[in-house]
């Protein structure tokens, strides 16, 4: 366990997983072009990347707050974007 403490503390995990997320919704965009008509290609590329933005805009906004010296600017802009892409999202459920 004492090995996983560098991790935690240095801005590895959360990068890693902004990285994941990132992945996650080229992956999840590219089978919805390619397999439309499939169970996993149903969701519209707008409920995939309004669905993982708001998460990555949270995690980005962890790694602003965990800094050693935080950047309360740049903290603000992670979650109003988090806020405005949930909205986004509340928005295009509600249209199907």
């Amino acid at each position: 366990m004492d090995r996983l403490i560098p991790i935690f503390n240095s801005d590895a995990l959360p990068i890693g997983i902004l990285g994941l997320i990132i992945v996650e919704a080229l992956v999840l965009v590219l089978w919805q072009r390619r397999n439309p008509d499939s169970a996993l290609g149903k969701p519209s590329t707008a409920r995939i990347l309004s669905f993982l933005g708001a998460g990555g805009s949270l995690v980005a906004a962890m790694i602003f707050h965990r800094r050693p010296e935080p950047s309360p600017e740049g903290f603000a802009i992670a979650m109003l974007s988090a806020m405005v892409i949930h909205l986004w999202h509340i928005a295009v459920l509600l249209r199907r």
